[in-house]
C-alpha cells in the first residue's frame, strides 16, 4: 500500500498517496520544462533574430468541406464546414488545421497552433506549438450516455524533422497536457514522400503512428472503477502503448499566386490495449476533406 503524506496548512490537514503526489510532481516537472522551452525560444528570438518562423508573413484564409468519423463512440460520419487559417504574431505563427503547409510552396510540415521554428543542422528542423484539445463530448451518443466527458486543454508540443532529399521527410513530436486535466503525454512519429506533378501541383504520401503514455490512454480509452459503477459497465484500465497506425494522401495546387486548391484521405486504425477498449466503435476510421485557401503573399 502506498505511503500517505500528511500536510497542513493554517489549521487544515489532508492526505496525500506517494503514488498520487508523484503524479503531481512529475506533471507539474512537464508543465515547467515547457514553459522554460517557451521563455528560451521567445528569448532567442529577441536576443539573435535568429529564428526562422517559416513562411510570409502575410496571412491565409480557407475553409474545407469535410467527411470523417472517429474510433470513439458509435463511429456515425459527419460532415462538416471547417475554416483555416495562418497569420504572423510577432515573431510567432498562428494557425488551424493544415494552413500552415499552405503557407509556403517548400518541403516543411510546420507546427499548427502558436509556434516558432528555427534550423538546427542545415536538414534538421526543431519546432515548439501551443495547441488546443478540445476534449471530448459523449452527448447524443446514447450507447456511452452517462460516461465523463473529457475537458479541453492546451497541450505543449515541441518536434523535430529530418528531410532527406527532395522527397522524403521524417517528423517526431511530443505533446503533453499543460493544464492537468488528464491528457497526458502523446508521441507521433512518421515519413512524408512529395510527388511534384507540376511546378503548381504536389502530391503528399505519409505513413505515420502514435503512441500514448498511461495517462493519456485511460483517459481517451479506459473506464474508471467509479464510471463503471455509475454506468453499469466494466471497468477497463490499459496502460501506456501505441494508439495508432495512419496513412493519408494529400494534394495541393496553386491555382494562382494567391489562390490555392487542396484535399485530401487519411485512414487511422486503432492498435492494442487501444483497440481493445469498450469505448471504441470503429476500428478503421477515414477523414476526406477537399478545400480552396487564399494567401495574401
Amino acid at each position: 500500500m502506498g505511503e500517505i503524506r500528511q500536510a497542513s496548512f493554517s489549521g487544515l490537514s489532508f492526505g496525500v498517496s506517494r503514488a498520487g503526489y508523484d503524479r503531481q510532481m512529475l506533471a507539474t516537472h512537464w508543465r515547467l520544462g515547457f514553459g522554460v522551452l517557451g521563455i528560451c525560444l521567445a528569448l532567442q528570438v529577441r536576443a539573435e533574430g535568429q529564428v526562422a518562423i517559416g513562411g510570409d508573413r502575410g496571412y491565409l484564409l480557407g475553409a474545407s468541406v469535410v467527411s470523417a468519423n472517429g474510433h470513439i463512440g458509435s463511429g456515425v460520419t459527419r460532415y462538416d464546414i471547417k475554416p483555416l487559417w495562418a497569420f504572423q504574431l510577432g515573431p510567432f505563427r498562428v494557425s488551424r488545421s493544415r494552413a500552415n503547409s499552405l503557407m509556403r510552396a517548400g518541403r516543411e510540415r510546420l507546427e499548427t497552433g502558436v509556434s516558432a521554428e528555427f534550423d538546427v543542422f542545415s536538414d534538421w528542423r526543431l519546432g515548439a506549438s501551443l495547441r488546443l484539445d478540445n476534449g471530448r463530448s459523449f452527448d447524443g451518443d446514447p450507447e456511452f450516455d452517462g460516461l465523463p466527458d473529457v475537458r479541453s486543454t492546451l497541450r505543449g508540443r515541441v518536434s523535430t524533422g529530418r528531410s532527406f532529399g527532395e522527397r522524403w521527410n521524417w517528423s517526431l513530436s511530443l505533446d503533453q497536457d499543460l493544464l492537468g486535466r488528464g491528457g497526458g503525454a502523446r508521441l507521433n512519429t512518421g515519413v512524408n514522400y512529395r510527388y511534384p506533378v507540376s511546378p503548381r501541383t504536389n502530391l503528399d504520401f505519409s505513413l505515420g503512428g502514435g503512441w500514448g503514455d498511461a495517462r493519456y490512454q485511460r483517459t481517451i480509452y479506459g473506464i474508471s472503477t467509479e464510471a463503471a459503477q455509475a454506468t453499469g459497465r466494466e471497468p477497463y484500465r490499459l496502460g501506456s502503448g501505441w494508439e495508432t497506425l495512419r496513412v493519408g494522401a494529400h494534394f495541393e495546387t496553386g491555382l494562382s499566386t494567391h489562390w490555392v486548391v487542396f484535399g485530401g484521405l487519411d485512414l487511422s486504425r486503432v492498435l492494442g490495449s487501444t483497440a481493445r477498449s469498450p469505448l471504441v466503435g470503429r476500428l478503421v476510421t477515414h477523414g476526406l476533406g477537399v478545400g480552396v485557401a487564399y494567401r495574401s503573399k
